[in-house]
């Protein structure tokens, strides 16, 4: 499948098989783009019977979103609050229309991280359950807490190019947050400083050892 928006496009081909996916990857890489398209190929598809693809298998599920959730001063609606209220409208189609499929685009990222991941992970899994759920993140550890029902994709773009993306298994293993404070105008001892946080948490918090099973009904207290 392509996008058709942008000029000089490059397709990229992807099959769920029934199970949702937690997307992954570096900043800029494209994972919005990705939803983006498989969003609109679905809609079109739906609407009209064609896509913007070599070949193409879809259900006629209805599609929601959210993507580029913004706050609203004329509202007095914060990010969060905005993330929470469009959550909330997903939970309530997913009790409504069984099967839809659900696009999401770095959940709750408008709150602290272990916030943004504990309710991040309660509504993808009440999702995810009912429904087909593809969600990006930069939160890592959420794939592992939600790998029975979504499988671990990461966009990554060929070596010595910026445009030729592609989806691989698995997550995000190289990010590039720390890089791009010095290719950023940074200085050194910024960068350094913040490396060595990362090597601190980056096992603790982004690959951790063991996962319980925290979002299964029988595991609750």
């Amino acid at each position: 499948m392509v996008n058709p928006l942008p000029r000089n496009a490059v397709p990229v081909s992807i099959a769920l098989d029934g199970r949702g996916v937690f997307l992954s990857g570096q900043n800029g890489a494209g994972k919005s783009t990705v939803l983006r398209t498989i969003g609109l190929n679905l809609v079109i598809g739906r609407a009209f019977g064609f896509c913007y693809a070599a070949s193409a298998s879809m259900s006629s599920a209805p599609v929601y979103c959210s993507i580029q959730i913004e706050d609203s001063m004329n509202g007095g609606e914060s990010l969060y609050m905005a993330e929470l209220r469009r959550a909330r409208e997903l939970l309530q189609a997913s009790e409504r229309d069984a099967g839809c499929v659900f696009l999401i685009d770095e959940i709750f990222r408008g709150t602290n991280q272990l916030d943004s991941v504990s309710a991040a992970a309660a509504v993808l899994h009440s999702l995810a359950q009912r429904s087909l759920l593809l969600v990006s993140s930069h939160n890592l550890v959420l794939s592992p807490l939600l790998e029975r029902w979504l499988t671990p994709l990461r966009v990554e773009r060929k070596a010595g190019s910026h445009d030729d993306m592609f989806l691989a298994p698995g997550i995000l293993v190289d990010p590039n947050g720390i890089a791009l404070l010095t290719s950023s105008g940074f200085n050194a001892e910024v960068a350094s400083k913040a490396d060595k946080v990362s090597a601190w948490l980056s096992d603790y918090l982004s690959h951790p050892k063991e996962c319980p099973n925290l979002l299964d009904n029988s595991q609750v207290m």
